[in-house]
């Protein structure tokens, strides 16, 4: 599939406007780049994999940086270096080493009191891939907390003003489907929410040879989905709403990035659609919870994690034709990061009023 957007954007064929592209616009960057060498099949991937290989260099040094340096750092860094082995191929065949190593970025601008720095970079991470976007929203209360409503306005503007100039001058009704498109979809088959629907039986799989759709990925329908699908918006709202209370209650840098971490996992654990590469989102954050005491919440992502590999590519078929045993593995996965997000959200109560961290 990124092979086809990288002939198509290589003959000089925009996204949204001359062909359907369900990504950000910068999405459009890495795949274009992986084309350069050459568009047959060998090279781009041996192409795209060592922008992806220098994409998390980038990040695993960034998260080192974040956690503060020093023991902590190497420790990050040491810890990522197994992000290949545990993760596998995901790693290598999509682009989320990119937006998660800008992530990366602009809370390290925040850490070093440069707001305006990370706004900018959250801007350009959400128009890669749209989840740095939740960072900003925390970002802005964070900044509120602190007692800085104008460092939060400013932000929040810089912020906006990204999106609206990378986002115009491809505006249009192809850019409007590109969000209807995730809008629309099912729940996604390895979600928490299909979980629960296996559990409860009666909907059938979808994407399917008998029961095609135009979503590219597997989901449920029918039976008790629509009400399930509703049950964890909600709670996924939620939670998010939480988060952004928390991430007030605390002035330090480091409860900006834990809380930030509570976020990607409320929306990878309780949204509807849980795409295996989404845990190239966690691993950094992961890590830096490690060196910063959350040692349970560390080790239950981790396991996550690691079930996901052992779920995908080699097991997901067998979760298409309803294996028991598969559909088991990932309801423990999805189980495990509930459990991690509890977990943190529990720490975050607790933590002490003032912690002076130097990142």
């Amino acid at each position: 599939m990124y092979r086809t957007y990288a002939e198509l954007l290589h003959a000089g064929q925009l996204p949204y406007v001359d062909f359907a592209f369900e990504y950000p616009p910068l999405a459009a960057l890495p795949l274009w780049l992986a084309g350069v060498p050459g568009l047959d099949d060998a090279t781009i991937a041996w192409s795209f994999g060592v922008l992806m290989a220098l994409c998390l260099v980038a990040g695993q040094q960034l998260a080192a940086r974040l956690a503060g340096g020093g023991r902590d750092g190497l420790t990050v860094a040491w810890l990522l270096v197994l992000t290949p082995v545990v993760i596998g191929a995901s790693v290598r065949t999509h682009f989320d080493p990119l937006p998660i190593a800008i992530a990366l970025a602009g809370l390290l601008a925040f850490a070093r009191e440069r707001n305006d720095v990370g706004f900018l970079l959250l801007g350009l991470g959400t128009m890669t891939k749209l989840f740095p976007g939740l960072l900003a929203v925390l970002a802005v209360v964070w900044l509120l907390g602190r007692g800085q409503p104008r460092a939060a306005l400013r932000g929040g503007a810089i912020f906006v003003a990204v999106v609206v100039a990378i986002s115009l001058p491809l505006a249009g009704s192809g850019y409007v489907d590109s969000f209807a498109f995730h809008l629309e979809r099912p729940v996604q088959i390895e979600s928490s929410a299909a979980s629960v629907l296996f559990a409860l039986g009666g909907s059938q799989v979808t994407g399917t040879n008998l029961r095609p759709d135009r979503f590219k990925s597997n989901g449920l329908d029918g039976g008790h989905a629509d009400t399930v699908e509703a049950i964890f918006a909600v709670l996924l709202i939620a939670a998010l709403a939480a988060i952004a209370l928390l991430a007030a209650r605390r002035r330090d840098a480091r409860q900006l990035v834990l809380c930030g971490f509570a976020a990607l996992l409320a929306f990878v654990a309780l949204g509807k659609v849980f795409s295996p590469q989404y845990v190239i989102w966690l691993a950094p954050f992961a890590a830096i919870a490690w060196v910063w005491g959350q040692r349970t919440v560390a080790a239950l992502t981790a396991a996550a994690i690691v079930l996901t590999h052992v779920e995908f590519p080699s097991r997901y078929f067998d979760l298409i034709n309803v294996d028991h045993g598969v559909v088991a593995l990932v309801a423990t996965r999805n189980a495990l990061l509930l459990a991690a997000l509890v977990v943190l959200l529990l720490g975050l109560c607790r933590r002490p009023e003032r912690q002076d961290v130097p990142l």
